[in-house]
């Protein structure tokens, strides 16, 4: 139901829509690539940044000691000072250190220095500590005051390991924790010295205000995406609307002088008629009655309105093989002999061959050559029987005959329309279609009269007296 009122909107409702529904596919699959791309580049730029930041301090902040011997108290807070101090310039909120083994040699949970991680059963671990990087994102607990930049411990320890240059800081105290789930990333990183992996280091970096701005680029880049898409639905739309409005009009006036060329040919072919009525006077207007008569019977068969031209043109242009037949035959008052009825008889077959050339006549052609055929095939040229013969034929034939009874021929008076209506059903399924004479017979007899009155009355009379 909804794809038959779908295609009952008009062509440019139809666009329109279908327009909007490419455009809002396309623009939600690049929006969403385009953010993919985007986080991912940002992501491992991230990595790439915050591990290279971490690689950095170690051999010139940290010493390698740290890696290789247990630290005493004031080491372990000196080096605690230190590592908040550089690492919280990178958002980091946990840390640890581990040796080769995998055992933890520093941590800001105090609880977790010392303990092993089997590097067997820790992937991220075996890889940093085989010199390899590796990161991914992960939430966890954390005291969030670690990343704020410049934080360390207020009163440093008096001894401490030998730290470079950085090993005295000012800051705030730790006082008031304020732990919380925090999105981060995790990077593992291998530690270097002289060309050897002498350790590891793992930061959990605050990555939730990157998130959120990344999340605004996006945001953004969607609004403009978005904007684009409507604007080039707007652009689109206005096209097709014009192109559209402009092809109706070129449409228009191109059927329309399709239909002035249709009713040149018609009025041309009339005046053919017209010149074969002044050549054979008896059948005066004859053509022009078996057209509405014709029509008549394709209206009560329910014939398409669009074949209503061929019959009209075939009606019209029935008699036009009758150019070859000599005038003292086609003249003659009295019966034709048999040489000339055989003559006479040649006259629908060349008149299909006089317009057979013409490409809008074929069908007219087809009608022509067969209007003297009979339903139960004693017709001519062929002797086509029923349905063999074409319907516009079978149609003419009916037509024709009723129109050739009720008119006066020198030779004889016309019949009265009820004489010629019985004839015609008395010769149903013998001369004519038992289809079409039911049809015919259907027709009120007040549009036939109307027909019928053009017909020629009397001229036997008028040229005895002329004579």
């Amino acid at each position: 139901m909804g794809q038959r009122r779908f295609s009952r909107w008009s062509p440019v409702a139809r666009f329109s829509v279908a327009l909007a529904l490419v455009l809002v596919v396309t623009a939600v699959a690049l929006g969403g690539l385009t953010a993919f791309l985007i986080g991912r580049y940002v992501e491992d730029e991230t990595v790439a940044f915050t591990q290279d930041a971490v690689a950095g301090h170690f051999g010139t902040v940290f010493q390698n000691s740290v890696f290789q011997r247990p630290l005493t108290d004031a080491e372990q807070r000196s080096l605690e000072q230190t590592v908040v101090f550089h690492f919280s310039i990178y958002s980091v909120v946990s840390t640890r250190f581990y040796a080769p083994d995998g055992t933890i040699v520093f941590s800001y949970d105090d609880s977790e220095i010392g303990r092993r991680l089997d590097p067997v059963e820790n992937p991220n671990l075996a890889a940093a500590l085989a010199g390899r990087r590796v990161a991914t994102n992960r939430t966890i607990v954390a005291d969030v005051r670690y990343a704020t930049p410049g934080f360390t411990y207020a009163e440093p320890a008096a001894s401490a390991p030998a730290t470079g240059d950085h090993s005295d800081h000012g800051g705030v105290t730790l006082s008031s924790p304020d732990v919380r789930p925090v999105q981060t990333l995790e990077s593992w990183v291998p530690v270097f010295s002289d060309g050897k992996v002498i350790g590891a280091v793992t930061v959990w970096r605050d990555i939730e205000p990157l998130q959120m701005a990344l999340w605004n680029m996006q945001a953004g880049i969607g609004l403009i995406i978005a904007a684009a898409a409507v604007l080039l639905w707007l652009v689109l739309r206005g096209v097709y609307t014009r192109s559209s409005k402009q092809i109706v009009s070129q449409a228009t006036a191109l059927r329309a002088a399709l239909a002035e060329t249709e009713r040149t040919y018609d009025a041309t072919l009339a005046a053919l008629s017209s010149a074969l009525d002044v050549r054979d006077t008896e059948t005066e207007g004859h053509a022009r009655r078996v057209v509405r008569y014709m029509e008549l019977i394709a209206e009560g068969l329910n014939v398409p309105v669009e074949q209503h031209a061929t019959l009209r043109r075939g009606a019209l242009l029935h008699d036009i093989g009758k150019i070859g037949v000599p005038d003292h035959i086609l003249r003659k008052p009295g019966p034709l002999t048999e040489n000339e009825w055989y003559t006479m008889k040649t006259h629908p077959d060349l008149g299909a061959r006089i317009i057979a050339n013409v490409p809008f006549l074929e069908e007219v052609a087809v009608i022509i050559r067969a209007h003297h055929e009979r339903w139960d095939g004693n017709g001519y040229p062929e002797g086509l029987a029923a349905e063999q013969i074409p319907l516009g034929a079978r149609i003419f034939a009916v037509a024709d005959s009723f129109d050739a009874m009720t008119s006066d021929r020198p030779y004889r008076r016309g019949r009265q329309l009820d004489e010629a209506l019985l004839e015609i059903e008395r010769c149903s399924e013998t001369q004519f279609d038992p289809a079409v004479v039911k049809a015919f017979l259907a027709v009120p007899i007040g549009r036939i009269e109307a027909i019928h009155a053009n017909a020629p009355f009397g001229l036997r009379l008028v040229r005895a007296a002329a004579s």
